[in-house]
């Protein structure tokens, strides 16, 4: 950061995570405290989250708050005053670390995408299916129900092949596309083929090699994303990008 955009900075530092805020040309988002939130599935990459997390962490206040801005939550009201978490547990699980290291408040943007909150349990959950807006799996990729989903974010169980999915996105490997769950059914294309013993740097540095001679594979042409080559790094090498962050681990 230059000299001239430091002073800026420091000019212009407000306190952050007011209620409100508002950005030219968009509807004010609420922050609100992920505290009580509701996730939308059961689970997530944990090393992942911790690679969010570190990389919140070394940046400013005034950093995160134009970053978290940018990158708002998405959720659903339902029943009973719950809010549901539709997009964003990885961000949501990883402010919930900072706040636990005393580095900030766990609260973020969000927006809104439905009001369901006059819906039967039945009828929520039967629209929350039908919009995509919930994740019915575990981490062994095995069906279950709504009432299986943790009720709070500290209680989502690692998928360790969901954080090497994400990686494995990041080295150029697959497009990323609008396409529900996408990361996860990369998740379960390499859970049986690409062992992720732990969340150690090593394991990932040794898992994301493998899946990237995979990940053009004739094997894997029928998920979503698939390229069939990239146009990055050969396979025996990882980007500087995913390096720094596999090294936070």
């Amino acid at each position: 950061m230059n000299l001239l955009k430091t002073i800026i900075l420091s000019a212009t530092l407000v306190a952050a995570f007011t209620p409100r805020t508002t950005r030219a040309g968009a509807a004010p988002l609420e922050w609100i405290s992920l505290s009580n939130i509701r996730p939308g599935q059961m689970t997530i990459g944990v090393a992942e989250a911790r690679i969010r997390a570190a990389g919140l962490e070394a940046m400013t206040e005034q950093e995160r708050r134009e970053y978290l801005e940018e990158h708002p939550i998405s959720i659903a009201l339902g029943p009973k005053g719950r809010v549901h978490l539709v997009d964003g547990h990885h961000l949501s699980y990883a402010l919930i670390e900072l706040e636990s290291r005393g580095v900030m408040p766990a609260k973020a943007p969000a927006k809104t995408l439905g009001d369901l909150s006059e819906s039967s349990e039945s009828d929520f959950w039967k629209t929350m299916q039908k919009r995509d807006w919930v994740y019915l799996f575990d981490e062994k990729d095995a069906p279950i129900t709504s009432g299986d989903l943790p009720q709070r974010l500290k209680g989502l169980r690692d998928d360790r092949q969901r954080s090497l999915a994400w990686l494995l996105r990041e080295e150029g490997c697959y497009q990323h596309i609008e396409r529900p769950f996408q990361e996860f059914v990369w998740a379960k294309f390499l859970r049986k083929l690409v062992p992720v013993p732990n969340n150690q740097a090593e394991s990932f540095r040794s898992a994301l090699l493998a899946a990237k001679k995979l990940a053009h594979d004739p094997k894997s042409s029928q998920i979503p994303g698939y390229k069939k080559t990239h146009n990055q790094q050969g396979h025996g090498e990882i980007s500087a990008k995913n390096e720094r962050r596999i090294s936070t681990l």
